[in-house]
């Protein structure tokens, strides 16, 4: 009888067992992925336009380093970069990550949570910043 009693606790031990390794979602910030730009503002004119979201995207493919602007903005205001694809990489320098498109274009996170993304040209005075969301 004591081996169908110790049989049974432990089964009881095995099913009451979990793995958390295999079912624990990473909740780390990521620029990989699809960005709606909502916003521009800055530069000399005082730009500040909000855009619907889906009007511009950023999808950022961290394995390739590619980038893909899809661009359908037909409003006469400034609203970033044409669609097409462009090279990056993501350089980190301390606490601060650039963001380097096509080796020509710097862009400075200034915020990356899960939901939201904002870019900086810092450049004083006429730089644009950009804000992003999921």
């Amino acid at each position: 009888m004591k081996k169908y009693i110790y049989l049974v606790a432990l089964i009881f031990v095995a099913m009451s067992c979990q793995n958390d390794d295999d079912g624990t979602p990473n909740n780390e910030p990521t620029l990989e992925g699809p960005w709606s730009l909502v916003n521009v503002s800055g530069g000399l004119a005082g730009v500040d336009q909000d855009f619907e979201l889906g009007i511009i995207t950023w999808d950022f493919d961290i394995e390739t380093q590619q980038l893909t602007i899809v661009n359908t903005n037909t409003d006469v205001v400034f609203d970033g970069y044409p669609s097409g694809v462009y090279d990056f990489q993501a350089l980190t320098n301390g606490e601060i990550t650039t963001i380097v498109i096509d080796d020509n274009i710097n862009l400075e996170i200034n915020v990356l949570t899960n939901s939201q993304l904002v870019l900086d040209e810092g450049i004083a005075f006429d730089g644009f910043l950009y804000t992003f969301t999921r």
